[in-house]
């Protein structure tokens, strides 16, 4: 078994109206060798959906909590560089 795994898993399809709609996570695992300690992080990915013509599509999933997290990261960044600039300056 690698030590690091990432892939697509597709969750149980479930039948709404006359869809069936089938949702997508993507997956990263790390597991430590000889260890029973590791990460697995899932997020969502998409939504498969399937119309009863057969006509398949796929619509994207936005994790809107991942894009704050990401914002909140980059303004504590920038604000630390501001700082930074403005008490070297005096």
């Amino acid at each position: 078994m690698s030590w690091f795994e990432h892939k697509i898993n597709a969750g149980e399809a479930m039948q709404v109206g006359d869809m069936e709609i089938t949702p997508l996570a993507r997956v990263m695992k790390i597991q430590l060798p000889g260890k029973h300690v590791g990460l697995i992080w899932n997020r969502p990915q998409a939504v498969v959906v399937k119309t009863p013509d057969g006509q398949e599509s796929s619509l994207p999933v936005i994790d809107v909590t991942r894009v704050t997290v990401w914002a909140i990261l980059g303004a504590g960044v920038l604000g630390a560089l501001i700082i930074g600039v403005l008490l070297r300056n005096k």
